[in-house]
């Protein structure tokens, strides 16, 4: 046991010099003494004085004097060893805090302050480190521990110098955990929020789980009536989500909100606190945010304080916040700026709420949009045609409700702050047409049947998929009368788009594929997926980017100059870098198949995209392997590996250099996570398969007799062309041409008689290039040209 006797001068400074947003939140002061901040929490000692703890993550505590809030006074400063993560709980006159570096847990005695206080670090049952603590009636709860799989161990805190040790839940990981009556509120972050009976400390049993789309569940806190489990997701894009959990067998996801300073909705949220009926919350690069939750299925922000000059996603800016002190104050943590105190205005939100219904048939209409303009909120309606919203502010507004095939409704509506409007909304559809689709083949007209034609109204509002019937048709007699940008293609055709107004006197649409085998991905022609990979599998879809200190990991975009925004990624949910990358194996991505017989010179090209880095383990190990296969021969085309190669680039190959072109060839393409420790991410865009020549030689006309020899070959030097096009009847137009693999023209000489010699000095780079002797610009003999 050790006695720190510190009294220590408070600094304060000042407002930021960049512009703070703020809503119903004032900073009255600011201690930055002691900038780099976790977590805080608080303590009433005698006389009301209210003190604030916060972490230190270079070493130790601070407790801060907070009683008037105008002026904090920084009274003391604990040692400790340096570590990102520390929290802390208060019960009677101790403090327990937790860290993720060494020691166990600290238990300061507080009794003695402002002038003195008294600490000790101490192990128990082996835990050296740990995440998190919550403390309830008198048990503190330790969660993220180096024992007890990282799970929950339970102390019982009646001598609360001396904890004694009476359980721990050891099922998995728990990041934070919310106590009340015995029952524990587990955030297990990618196991979303699990819900655990520990009356009896020494058997806790699980009740009830709930995961959700895109759960990461790091925190977790009850309402005041017990009925609503709040949770933050702590990944890019995160929500607070709020889950009515009085029927645990049915756990209903009630509603979800992001900040609203959010650049494109991407920060992170950390952690939310409830206290009567409002949550407050701190978010990274946002700071501090007041949502009103009297109405759980309606939440609505009604404050916030961005204390940070950093925007989006990121790790930065503000940890943690205390909002329980009986004067009101709340503190915040911040990373980068020190302790914030404020001073709240808690508002109740101005409630909004209705259905949304087809004029004509009464039913409901799901996903309308309802938009409180001049608000900046915006709402979709339910699966039932409900919708809840609400703003902060009271005033008079329009209030759009839209939705594609219907026309837009504008009400002017009075919304009062605590006070709840119904407004239920029907809305009248648009005119519909009859409207057809042929598709069919570039040059010879036939059909193509089980073709893909997907309708995108060009506003987003819409995007409407049909397949052809097996004449190439489509007909739909309901069709929405609207501008669309019109997709259609299929396996062995190039694909197209067109835009296309579809009214009552433009109803029908004819689109020629060409044939040819390309894939943009706008459109899905059946790739297969498989694999081990527990994690980051293949999906097709808008690419949603990831990055870890300015690397780009999952691309933001697919390629700007195909068709459509769609690529094949390695896992798509976005949030932190790390978080859906491929783990533990491969994903393997499997083109269709693909008849190349018929090509004279097969070259197949894609774009790919690789990132391994960051984590730990040493030098990034994993790679994205491209192979090609005909059903009994595997020949790998390309091994990309190492540290990150973030970036689209093209790989161009000739098909024969591996493989015999055959009428089953298939590509693949294998991203694997060999050895834990780094991320891994893979991309695939705009793959196709050309000809070296500009047209099948097979579909052509050839002279019987047509001769043509480059020599020497493999190239050395000037070479000789020997060509004879095979007839003595006189041919005008007759010349000889050299392409590369990507189908450009290198070389070109016009031949005025029907046969004879002629020297070429050409300079090229190793590979594989296409002599073509043409007449009338038809190719009536090729001739394989290696350097």
């Amino acid at each position: 046991m050790r006695s720190s006797y510190l009294f220590l001068v408070l600094l304060l400074c000042g407002n930021f010099a960049f512009g703070q947003q703020s809503l119903n939140l004032t900073l009255a002061g600011q201690v930055n003494s002691q900038p780099n901040l976790n977590d805080c929490w608080g303590w009433v000692g005698p006389n009301n004085t209210e003190y604030a703890i916060a972490g230190n993550i270079a070493g130790g505590e601070i407790i801060v004097d907070i009683t008037n809030p105008n002026s904090p006074q920084l009274v003391q400063t604990l040692p400790g060893p340096p570590s990102t993560w520390r929290d802390m709980k208060t019960w009677g006159n101790y403090a327990y805090i937790t860290n993720e570096a060494s020691g166990g847990l600290r238990i300061i005695d507080l009794s003695g302050l402002p002038n003195n206080v008294v600490y000790k670090d101490t192990i128990i049952q082996g835990m050296n480190t740990s995440h998190n603590i919550y403390i309830d009636n008198g048990f503190a709860y330790i969660v993220g521990m180096d024992v007890f799989n990282g799970g929950m161990m339970m102390l019982d805190l009646s001598d609360p110098w001396f904890p004694n040790y009476v359980g721990n839940y050891d099922n998995r990981y728990v990041h934070d955990v919310y106590v009340r009556n015995n029952i524990a509120y587990a955030g297990e972050l990618s196991a979303g929020l699990t819900i655990i009976d520990v009356n009896n400390k020494s058997n806790p049993q699980v009740i009830a789980n709930r995961q959700y789309q895109g759960n990461f569940t790091h925190n977790t806190w009850l309402n005041d009536a017990g009925t609503v489990c709040f949770t933050t997701d702590e990944v890019t894009a995160g929500k607070i989500t709020a889950f009515e959990i009085s029927n645990l067998s049915n756990i209903e996801l009630l509603d979800e909100i992001q900040s609203s300073l959010s650049t494109d909705g991407q920060v992170i949220p950390h952690n939310t606190h409830v206290l009567n009926d409002y949550l407050v919350t701190s978010y990274y690069r946002d700071g501090l945010n007041i949502i009103d939750a009297a109405r759980p299925h309606n939440l609505i922000e009604v404050g916030y304080y961005d204390t940070s000059p950093l925007s989006g996603t990121g790790f930065d800016g503000n940890w943690g916040a205390y909002p329980f002190f009986p004067s009101g104050t709340i503190i915040a943590s911040d990373m980068d700026d020190g302790l914030f105190v404020f001073q709240p205005g808690y508002i109740r939100g101005c409630y909004l709420e209705g259905e949304v219904t087809d004029a004509s048939t009464t039913q409901p209409i799901a996903n309308a949009d309802i938009e409180i303009q001049g608000a900046n909120v915006t709402d979709l309606s339910s699966s039932t045609g409900d919708y809840a919203t609400g703003t902060a502010q009271a005033g008079t507004y329009n209030v759009k409700y839209s939705k594609f095939g219907y026309r837009d409704s504008t009400i002017s509506t009075v919304l009062a702050n605590g006070q709840l409007v119904i407004q239920d909304v029907p809305l009248e559809p648009l005119d519909r047409v009859s409207f057809t689709v042929n598709v069919i083949e570039e040059g010879s007209g036939n059909p193509i049947g089980a073709a893909a034609v997907e309708f995108r109204e060009i506003n987003g509002n819409a995007n409407l998929p049909y397949t052809t019937n097996s004449g190439g048709i489509v007909t739909d007699p309901n069709f929405i009368s609207a501008t669309y940008t019109v997709i259609a293609g299929k396996w062995g055709y190039r694909t197209k788009e067109v835009q296309f107004t579809v009214n009552s006197t433009n109803n029908s649409l004819t689109i020629e594929l060409p044939v040819g085998y390309y894939d943009d991905f706008a459109l899905d022609f059946n790739w297969s997926v498989g694999g081990p990979a527990s994690a980051g599998i293949w999906e097709r879809g808008d690419p949603v980017g990831t990055s870890n200190q300015g690397t780009q990991y999952n691309p933001e975009d697919d390629l700007n100059f195909d068709i459509g925004v769609e690529a094949y990624v390695t896992g798509n949910g976005g949030g932190s870098f790390g978080s859906d990358d491929v783990d533990n194996g491969e994903t393997r991505l499997i083109s269709p198949v693909m008849d190349l017989s018929n090509y004279v010179e097969p070259v197949v090209k894609y774009y790919r995209w690789f990132a391994n880095g960051g984590g730990f383990g040493g030098n990034p190990d994993d790679t994205l392997r491209i192979e090609i296969f005909n059903g009994s021969n595997t020949v790998v085309l390309n091994r990309v590996f190492g540290t990150n190669q973030n970036a689209w680039q093209q790989d161009t190959f000739v098909v024969s250099n591996f493989l015999t072109p055959t009428s089953n060839i298939r590509m693949r393409f294998i991203c694997g996570d060999y050895n834990s420790g780094h991320v891994t991410e893979g991309a695939v865009d705009l793959f196709e398969v050309i000809d070296l020549l500009p047209n099948s030689v097979k579909d052509l006309p050839l002279a019987e007799n047509a001769e043509l020899i480059v020599s020497p070959n493999p190239l050395a030097g000037r070479a000789t062309v020997n060509f004879d096009i095979g007839t003595e009847v006189r041919v005008e137009n007759v010349r000889f041409e050299v392409r590369n693999v990507m189908g450009q023209q290198l070389f070109e000489r016009q031949l005025d008689v029907n046969r004879g010699t002629f020297l070429m000095d050409l300079d090229l780079a190793e590979g594989i290039y296409i002599g073509s002797l043409l007449a009338n610009d038809r190719v009536i003999k090729t001739f394989r040209i290696v350097k």
